[in-house]
């Protein structure tokens, strides 16, 4: 944000957080709000698992008087996100991973975006630096180029093919806010409005996806962003999601049908055979690769998609 940007004329904002036991990082977030420059109008836990252990430590927290803790029956990032925002009065709702750490001028950054750029955000998304893409080369370009029907540089901010998402490839003299088709949800502010027409989809568990789904529905009303000078940490912890690597490619393949289906509107062989390549293609990579417990992402790669 500018420093002639008066901070009363920023809009409010209401943090959600959803959360699984993770008492240690979750301390780190609400650490990180704390030290905020221009501080959060209040504070949304949906707390899946232990909520008593989360409220503890909510309530011993600096931020305790602007903190509620909402306990969620179902372990779903997407459904406690939904739950928690119903209760949330900012102008912006910004949802934020419970493994994330930000510097302390982040929302007085973020919120000066959606105050003074024109056209004004539907939604912006921070930067996680460790997650920068390189230039794709000849090969994945080519593949890109088939999936999505259309010729880019680099595919960054682009959403194609069977669900296929890209994060912007970052030059020295990147605008401070990147145009793109999705944004993910592990640090994203968005206009609360647009937010209540649209909603997360009420995807199960780790709710891969849940983002570009929802943010790609909010693009058809407002332009979305990556904050190019918006940096945070994102320390993707293990969960129990996490464990059943075959469970969870199935289901991220499962979750990328129903955004090509939804959002691409992409139907019967046409459908079929994007998933299909797109099989063999991270099939491919897979092998080539040879990441940890590889055999089992390979079972999860060619479960049937129901």
């Amino acid at each position: 944000m500018s420093p002639s940007q008066p901070t009363g004329m920023l809009p409010t904002c209401s943090v959600i957080i959803a959360t699984l036991d993770r008492l240690d990082s979750l301390r780190v977030v609400l650490d990180c709000l704390a030290r905020q420059t221009h501080p959060a109008h209040e504070i949304l836990i949906a707390a899946a698992g232990d909520a008593s252990a989360v409220e503890k430590l909510a309530q011993a927290h600096p931020v305790a008087a602007i903190t509620r803790v909402l306990a969620h029956p179902v372990k779903s990032s997407a459904r406690q996100r939904n739950a928690a925002a119903l209760h949330a009065s900012g102008e912006i709702l910004a949802f934020l991973d419970d493994d994330i750490e930000f510097g302390s001028d982040l929302l007085v950054r973020i919120l000066g975006y959606f105050a003074r750029h024109q056209p004004v955000p539907g939604a912006i998304s921070a930067r996680i630096p460790a997650e920068d893409r390189r230039t794709p080369g000849r090969f994945v370009r080519a593949y890109y180029r088939l999936q999505a029907g259309y010729d880019h540089p680099d595919y960054g901010g682009r959403l194609f093919g069977p669900g296929i998402n890209c994060t912007p490839v970052y030059a020295s003299d990147s605008p401070a806010l990147v145009p793109a088709d999705w944004l993910p949800a592990t640090c994203l502010f968005v206009r609360a409005p647009l937010f209540r027409a649209e909603r997360f989809p009420e995807f199960d568990g780790y709710s891969f996806a849940e983002d570009v789904h929802l943010t790609a529905r909010i693009a058809r009303a407002a332009p979305l962003y990556f904050a190019a000078c918006c940096p945070i940490q994102h320390h993707s912890l293990s969960s129990e999601f996490k464990r059943d690597l075959a469970a969870l490619t199935a289901g991220k393949l499962r979750n990328m049908r129903l955004i090509a289906r939804d959002i691409l509107g992409l139907r019967g062989a046409e459908l079929a055979w994007s998933l299909l390549l797109h099989r063999l293609f991270l099939t491919l990579a897979t092998l080539r690769t040879r990441p940890p417990q590889w055999p089992a992402v390979l079972r999860g790669l060619w479960r049937p998609v129901p």
